[in-house]
């Protein structure tokens, strides 16, 4: 009988990561952002970083995490750039732009690494006990 566990432990990071790019939202100058489109960008990321991951995992760990920390950062700009500049609207309605798009996508990146280095943190000391 397969596990649902995995299954279940992406749909709760998800539903994690969009209600952080919510709250991002939320905090950076009242910006509107539809769940939908919050859920799509959070997908894009973590697609974009998991093969990114899965790359550097693939061929040794050659990338240090310092490097990576701040390759994730650049992807994350980049990505809000491109993707929140026309979906993330100011509270009088118009566009975000690709600036501000990426710093409300630099600020979603500034509340998700808590949660990842907790992640970390969890899963090392686990390892420790094992």
């Amino acid at each position: 009988m397969p596990s649902f566990l995995p299954l279940i432990f992406l749909l709760v990071v998800v539903a994690v990561y969009t209600a952080l790019v919510k709250l991002a939202a939320l905090l950076y100058r009242r910006t509107r952002l539809s769940v939908r489109d919050a859920c799509i960008f959070s997908l894009i990321l973590l697609v974009v970083i998991g093969l990114g991951t899965l790359l550097n995992r693939l061929s040794g760990d050659v990338i240090p995490n310092g490097v990576a920390f701040f390759a994730c950062l650049v992807i994350h700009a980049g990505v809000g750039a491109w993707y929140l500049a026309t979906r993330a609207r100011t509270a009088a309605g118009e566009p975000l732009g690709s600036k501000h798009g990426a710093y409300l996508s630099v600020l979603v990146y500034a509340l998700v690494m808590p949660l990842v280095l907790l992640l970390l943190l969890a899963e090392g000391l686990s390892a420790m006990r094992h």
